[in-house]
């Protein structure tokens, strides 16, 4: 037992310095140093990655949209080649880092696009910068608590076990435990296995913690519907989803003029797996006057 604990103090204290990733640039900010990639000239649209994930996971669109917007990456705190502090993974700070990048890149009002929990850091940026969000997507991202893990990822996250586990962490079995995120038979990317092993404990079980929290407090579908008014609102669903179930995205459909489509065949993540429908959809609705 003394050995578990000493562990877990250890793996706790664990944390990691931001270091410029993926193409991107480290940007100061009043949060974290925060790494952060952007291309093309045009409107301003920003990318904000799910848990666990990093801006690579925009990799098949970004390129896409760049063709004629500004698109803006950024790394959340904790993920990708942002800072890893041993606290302040909260959803509200995430989003505080997301306008404090903006404010340093001169970008005023923006499309801000989430994917799972970057939907959550997008809509607490709407809820505290209505003025800022021109347009908003929301990728598979949980309407309300009801994200289903299976039992490694669970494992993962205990205290102590998780500690314990994260010492023996295999690429097959980060592998196996992102394969959750994608369609049953989807080949996860080595990329994105990568993305996972760079993270501190510490950032893994508290930004989980720190985004179930954020959705228990108040749904996110009900934060979008309080705000007078709601930003145009498109959400973007695999059908196979395995995290969330699709039949919930209806549950946007309470905020007003939201536009819900399930796209068929993928899982949680359309932008990887099912790329130009996704590019196809996000391109129609920016095209909406």
């Amino acid at each position: 037992m003394a050995l578990l604990a000493v562990n877990t103090v250890v793996v706790d204290s664990r944390t990691r310095p931001a270091e410029a990733r993926d193409g991107g640039e480290i940007v100061e900010t009043g949060i974290v140093p925060a790494n952060v990639k952007v291309e093309g000239v045009g409107p301003p649209i920003v990318l904000i990655h799910g848990f666990g994930a990093a801006l690579d996971w925009w990799d098949e669109i970004a390129p896409a949209l760049a063709a004629d917007h500004r698109v803006i990456r950024i790394d959340l705190i904790g993920h990708g080649g942002t800072e890893a502090p041993r606290s302040g993974y909260s959803i509200e700070r995430q989003a505080s880092l997301v306008a404090s990048v903006l404010d340093k890149l001169g970008a005023g009002r923006v499309t801000v696009i989430g994917h799972s929990m970057g939907g959550e850091v997008a809509t607490a940026f709407a809820e505290a910068n209505p003025q800022r969000v021109e347009r908003m997507v929301l990728i598979d991202s949980p309407p309300k608590p009801e994200t289903t893990f299976k039992l490694g990822t669970r494992l993962a996250l205990m205290p102590v076990l998780g500690e314990l586990m994260s010492r023996f962490m295999t690429d097959a079995t980060i592998r196996e435990m992102l394969a959750q995120g994608f369609a049953p038979g989807f080949p996860v990317p080595d990329e994105f296995v990568a993305d996972v092993k760079q993270l501190t404990y510490t950032a893994f079980r508290t930004a989980h913690d720190d985004s179930m929290a954020y959705e228990t407090a108040k749904p996110v579908f009900e934060r979008l519907a309080a705000l007078n008014p709601p930003p145009p609102l498109l959400v973007i669903f695999g059908s196979r989803d395995q995290l969330i179930s699709p039949s919930s995205a209806k549950l946007f459909e309470k905020v007003a003029g939201a536009r819900v489509e399930i796209i068929d065949g993928p899982g949680h993540s359309p932008m990887v797996e099912a790329p130009a429908k996704t590019l196809e959809l996000i391109k129609s609705f920016l095209g909406r006057s």
